[in-house]
């Protein structure tokens, strides 16, 4: 199956008009074609005017559950099919109908797909450059055309990806006015060279009166100029290579039978066995908990403890002991915050020298007076200085709380431990004291 894309940089070039054409040759050279118009203003129905035609259906009304108009028979053996005619159609839509077109059940009936793009190829290039193996770019020869050809062959190109896809060339079309073998032919003919294809389709009066009857120029006048460069033009895209009977493709039936193929090959998950049915390993094998029975499940919210507000937060550190000795506990050290008093101290030195300062010119005072109140405020200020830089860092630092772990052997108090530990320490102090005072008197 032949898959060509036609493509431009911008609209008005022709884009539509080629991609009509060049099906209707193609469908005229005994071969099914399947017109795909994946622009989203509906171009190809529009120039057709196909919808009043009589074998106009949506696919939904044929089984299948995607947006979209399909036309049958709008030449012998040429289709339309429109995704956005219908109404919105989303990527994902679009690329599901991209898959029924690929399922060897649709290709087996069409010999030959043409794809009408959007200008500059949408928004979404990838999913149009995938589905094709052939690409031609249509372009106006007019001043300055060429300015924009570099971006959207790189454009293509990422797009493309892994994917084969020939590009044919570039096919020029002619203005109203413009003569074959004019100055912007021959412009851009010598600037891309070969990428030009030898068929240029001139403007032909013919192609829009047979538009204007909602008819195709290459099956209405296929003796205009137009329509001969047309035809030429499918005989070397060798677009009719695989000729297929008509009735390999009667309506709708190869999309009702992709879609049933594509749906059995994906098909439904199946639904996982019922815990019953699992068959456990006999080292598996889990006990029945069948004899117990729970009304609900028990709830147990406990309030989450809070310290208050002005307890101060102890940080717990460990303290390494011996396997045999147990650690004395650090006391907690606590020094009294000097946030307050020595704001304070401040404010009370700072009005004090406040009130001084502004005094003193009005107080009658001697000579030797005035440096002495100066020193003594430096001296004060420079000993407040000082211990606020000796206490200010120890009021902030947390109290930390030293916890002993808990030791391996714990000990039992009880009665018999006391008398046992009395008993030894009477037997120490005996020990320790001198031998002769402990010597009874002699009888005399």
């Amino acid at each position: 199956m032949r898959k060509l894309l036609v493509a431009s940089q911008k609209g008005g070039v022709g884009k539509t008009t080629t991609s009509i054409n060049l099906a209707a040759a193609a469908a005229l050279a005994d071969t099914r074609v399947l017109l795909l118009d994946a622009d989203p203003l509906s171009s190809v129905s529009t120039t057709l005017n196909l919808e009043s035609h009589p074998r106009r259906r949506l696919l939904r009304e044929t089984g299948v559950d995607l947006p979209g108009v399909l036309v049958c028979d709008v030449l012998p053996g040429l289709d339309v099919l429109s995704p956005y005619e219908s109404g919105a159609c989303s990527d994902a839509e679009f690329d599901d109908l991209l898959r029924l077109l690929e399922s060897p059940q649709f290709q087996a009936s069409y010999g030959c797909l043409i794809v009408d793009s959007p200008p500059f190829l949408g928004a979404n290039p990838g999913q149009l450059v995938g589905a094709c193996d052939g690409l031609i770019v249509v372009m106006r020869a007019e001043p300055l055309a060429h300015r924009t050809l570099p971006a959207f062959l790189e454009l293509v190109q990422r797009a493309r990806g892994q994917h084969p896809v020939k590009t044919h060339g570039v096919l020029l079309t002619l203005a109203d006015g413009e003569a074959e073998g004019g100055p912007c032919e021959n412009e851009l003919r010598g600037r891309l060279g070969g990428r030009v294809l030898e068929q240029t389709i001139p403007f032909d009066a013919q192609v829009n009166r047979a538009s204007e009857r909602g008819r195709i120029a290459a099956e209405a006048s296929p003796d205009s100029p137009a329509a001969a460069r047309y035809h030429r033009l499918a005989e070397a895209l060798k677009l009719a290579a695989d000729p297929l009977p008509l009735k390999k493709a009667p309506g709708a039936a190869p999309l009702i039978a992709a879609a049933t193929a594509v749906l059995q090959s994906v098909g439904a998950p199946n639904p996982p066995d019922s815990p019953g049915e699992i068959e456990l390993p006999p080292e598996l094998d889990l006990p029945s908990f069948d004899h117990l029975s729970m009304i609900g499940s028990p709830s147990l919210t406990l309030p989450a403890f809070r310290p208050p507000p002005s307890a101060p937060r102890a940080r717990l550190r460990p303290v390494p002991t011996g396997p045999e000795e147990d650690a004395p506990v650090a006391p907690i050290a606590r020094k009294p915050a000097l946030r307050f008093a020595t704001s304070r101290s401040w404010l009370l030195g700072a009005g004090l020298a406040a009130v001084v300062g502004v005094s003193i010119p009005f107080i009658p005072l001697r000579d030797f007076v005035l440096p002495i109140t100066v020193g003594l405020g430096v001296a004060a200020a420079v000993v407040l200085a000082l211990r606020l830089a000796a206490t200010a860092p120890e009021a902030d630092k947390k109290p930390v709380l030293t916890v002993k772990p808990l030791s391996r052997r714990v000990k039992r108090l009880d009665n018999t431990d006391g008398r046992k530990g009395a008993a030894t320490r009477l037997a120490a102090l005996t020990r320790k004291s001198p031998s002769g005072s402990h010597r009874r008197p002699k009888r005399m």
